[in-house]
């Protein structure tokens, strides 16, 4: 949702899709994706690493923008041979955080 050429207040805004976490299995392999609203012209990094049985996931926003939108951004991540019995905590900013565990 973007509003180009005007001044409206993001504020109340609704988006139509809710910040979440979503995993599937396949092959073995495990693959995790976030998704999450915040502004349309933003930059993130990324970073993912396991310890022990917990998957430790952070986005971090690393250019604010400018511009006056907000996009639901989708960050996925695959894990090659991992699969099942694992939790994970995935922190947007430290503002949004998930937890949750991965059980087929």
């Amino acid at each position: 949702m973007c509003f180009r050429g005007k001044r409206v207040s993001l504020e109340n805004s609704l988006t139509s899709d809710i910040d979440k976490v979503t995993w599937t299995i396949s092959n073995g392999n495990l693959e995790i994706s976030v998704g999450f609203n915040a502004t349309c012209c933003g930059q993130y990094s990324t970073s993912s690493e396991i310890k022990g049985d917990t998957i430790f996931i952070k986005i971090l926003t690393t250019q604010i923008g400018t511009c006056n939108c907000i996009c639901y951004n989708t960050n996925n991540f695959k894990f090659t041979g991992s699969g099942e019995n694992y939790k994970y905590k995935v922190t947007v900013d430290d503002i949004l955080n998930f937890t949750g565990e991965i059980k087929p």
